[in-house]
C-alpha cells in the first residue's frame, strides 16, 4: 500500500540564497530516462524554513557515485569525507545548508534546484 499527501503548494519557488535545512526523505529511482540513456538516481528531498512555514525541494543525483560526483560532494560536506558505503537512511534527518538557485530553461520556465550542500559546522 502506498500513502499519498496532497501538496500544498502556492506555485512560487523558494528565493535564490543559502538556507539552514534538513534531509527529509531519500530514495533510488531506478532506471531514469535521461536523453536516450537509462541511470539510475538518488532523491534527495530538502526540508526549508521559509518564512513561517516549511517548503521541500528536490534535488536528483546520478548513480553510481564518484569522487568527483555532485553526490559525493554532498556526502562529503555532511559526513567531512566520502563514505565507501553508504545506508541512504542513514542521512535521513541530516542537518545542512543548502545554497537554492534558479536558472531559466529554453522552454520560458524556471528551474529551481540545489546547487550546493553545505555543512553546518567545520568537519572535526
Amino acid at each position: 500500500m502506498s500513502i499519498l499527501r496532497l501538496a500544498w503548494n502556492d506555485g512560487s519557488f523558494i528565493r535564490e540564497g543559502i538556507y539552514e535545512a534538513f534531509i527529509d526523505q531519500v530514495y533510488v529511482d531506478k532506471a531514469v530516462r535521461v536523453e536516450n540513456n537509462l541511470c539510475d538516481q538518488v532523491v534527495v528531498i530538502y526540508k526549508v524554513a521559509v518564512g513561517q512555514g516549511v517548503r521541500s525541494i528536490r534535488e536528483r543525483y546520478f548513480l553510481p557515485y564518484y569522487p568527483s560526483s555532485r553526490f559525493a560532494a554532498v556526502l562529503n560536506s555532511l559526513y567531512g569525507y566520502l563514505p565507501e558505503q553508504l545506508d541512504t537512511s542513514d542521512l535521513l534527518d541530516c542537518e545542512c545548508f543548502i545554497r537554492i538557485c534558479h536558472k531559466p530553461l529554453p522552454s520560458g520556465k524556471t528551474w529551481c534546484y540545489v546547487d550546493e550542500v553545505l555543512p553546518i559546522a567545520e568537519p572535526q
